[in-house]
């Protein structure tokens, strides 16, 4: 990524993310976040949230922070802007943290999954607890997964234009719109909207979430995700009307609005002040083998084909089926059930003997009535995997998730798109 590193430092400090002018946070130890699951009740971070969070709910600055979240306007979810605007929004928690609880140094952790349940803090401590969650104390997110047929993937793998989320063709993401254009991407609509449903009660609604304070430690957890995803695609340039979008709506410690920064300054934790604990250990890759000469490519689009309000399918030919994709992404309209966790699932089938190729799922956390239609964005490359001679496929069906609640306005497929850059070999032509 290229950029003038003074002038963002700069800006940071204008909004008051730099502790001590535009080097402050380079010249100061940087604080680490480190999973909540390894901390003792006594550790001075717990104890500082234990004794912040209180005062924060009697003088008005939970609920602000609630409000924050809430407003839509924002843009904040459904869009690519989801990552650096929840980014910012935790490194002001953090200082609100640090400003009421005394603890300057202070370091939010963050709740790592494979922990496979809610921390017994959550459950224990006062300061921690929350009415109404519909996650019960013996509940693992496994038993969760299973019972909807789905599993947690950090998408590390994902480019950025489906981690991030872009819209569908060249236009620039951003028209002011509330987003109507945006895409989610798989950041959002993987793990982070699937935790949002199994802890369920406020977290299960975008408008209230932030008042669990599971909130905070789950969105560290993803902001977590973001680093691993950065440090795995090295020297990712990020699209300059990304790095472009300005981001605001945040209040500083004393309550006062803070200026707006743009995108590009958050793109490294520790210009903010800050870096994870965790494993560094790079994943194994093993080389594949070459494949036979490509012949032919060729780009396709496909439309989807209504069952009803809530299912679809497209159909791939058997001379198309048989190709190689080479990229293929799926572009999901829905309009999401305002009041109840649901999802959408993706499952490819063989025509002639109906063996499962290939199964996804994207996951909606219910914003009530104030975003209308939402876009979501999904790779599908593995569709091509199977190679049944009567071609594939592709079923699309939104369902609420299993053991929790439902509401009488079920989640509605609007539109669905495929697009996919296809190879053929001479095999494949046979």
């Amino acid at each position: 990524m290229i950029h003038d590193r003074r002038a963002v430092l700069q800006g940071m400090a204008a909004a008051g993310l730099l502790a001590g002018g535009a080097t402050g946070a380079r010249a100061q130890a940087l604080r680490v976040r480190k999973p909540v699951s390894s901390l003792r009740d006594d550790d001075p971070d717990i104890v500082a949230l234990r004794r912040a969070i209180p005062i924060m709910r009697q003088s008005g600055a939970w609920d602000a922070q609630i409000a924050i979240h809430a407003d839509m306007g924002h843009r904040h979810h459904s869009s690519w802007r989801f990552l650096p605007w929840h980014r910012l929004q935790l490194a002001w928690f953090e200082r609100h943290v640090a400003a009421i609880s005394g603890r300057a140094d202070f370091a939010l952790p963050f709740w790592d999954w494979d922990d496979d349940r809610i921390p017994d803090l959550f459950l224990n401590d006062p300061a921690f607890r929350v009415p109404g969650r519909e996650a019960q104390p013996g509940d693992t997110i496994t038993r969760f997964l299973t019972q909807n047929d789905l599993w947690l993937n950090g998408r590390l793998t994902d480019d950025f234009a489906t981690f991030f989320g872009r819209p569908r063709g060249a236009r620039d993401a951003t028209d002011g719109n509330l987003g109507r254009r945006y895409s989610s991407g798989s950041a959002e609509w993987g793990g982070h909207n699937l935790i949002h449903g199994f802890v369920g009660g406020d977290m299960g609604r975008l408008d209230r979430s932030p008042n669990d304070p599971i909130f905070w430690m789950h969105h560290a957890n993803i902001d977590r995700i973001w680093t691993l995803w950065r440090d795995k695609h090295g020297g990712q340039v990020f699209p300059k009307a990304w790095r472009t979008e300005s981001l605001g709506g945040f209040l500083d410690p004393g309550g006062r609005p803070v200026p707006p920064v743009l995108a590009q300054t958050t793109v490294d934790t520790a210009t903010l002040g800050y870096v994870y604990k965790f494993d560094p250990t790079p994943p194994i890759v093993f080389a594949a083998a070459p494949g036979p000469p490509v012949i032919r490519r060729k780009s396709y689009s496909w439309a989807m084909q209504r069952m009803g309000p809530t299912s679809a399918f497209v159909d791939i030919s058997p001379a198309l089926a048989r190709g190689k994709a080479e990229a293929a992404t799926g572009y999901l309209e829905v309009m999401p059930d305002p009041h109840a966790a649901s999802m959408v699932r993706f499952t490819a089938r063989g025509k002639s003997d109906g063996e499962t190729v290939f199964k996804d799922a994207i996951t909606l956390v219910p914003m009530g009535h104030s975003m209308g239609s939402q876009r979501y964005r999904i790779q599908l490359e593995n569709v091509w995997r199977g190679r049944d001679p009567g071609g594939i496929r592709l079923e699309i069906e939104a369902v609420p998730l299993v053991g929790r609640a439902t509401s009488d306005m079920p989640t509605t497929l609007v539109d669905f798109f495929l697009d996919a850059d296809l190879a053929f070999t001479a095999e494949d032509q046979g």
